[in-house]
């Protein structure tokens, strides 16, 4: 699912998909199922699961933040450089689906 995912979002930004609000919401919501089970399945035995958890929705939270932050300061002159990194994502998540 994080291989799928990083594929499919990779080739959406390298090739400048536009979906619609709802679709965007339900495409990444989908994709946050696997890389949230993945983990808790990590969760180390002696954690406390709802600081741990709470730590991850949180550095979560900060990176869509600074990714939204990024995306409103970035000039036309950062797009090919965001396509670019896009592909880059996705060619990694065609490594992973390959391993």
């Amino acid at each position: 699912g994080i291989a799928t995912s990083l594929l499919v979002l990779g080739l959406f930004v390298g090739f400048v998909v536009r979906l619609p609000a709802v679709a965007s919401m339900l495409l990444v919501g989908a994709f946050a199922i696997f890389h949230g089970h993945v983990h808790a399945s990590e969760l180390p035995l002696a954690a406390a699961p709802v600081l741990y958890g709470l730590g991850f929705v949180t550095a979560t939270a900060m990176l869509h933040m600074f990714g939204i932050w990024l995306g409103r300061r970035s000039s036309q002159r950062m797009v090919a450089f965001v396509r670019v990194v896009g592909f880059a994502v996705a060619g990694g998540g065609v490594l992973l689906l390959a391993g």
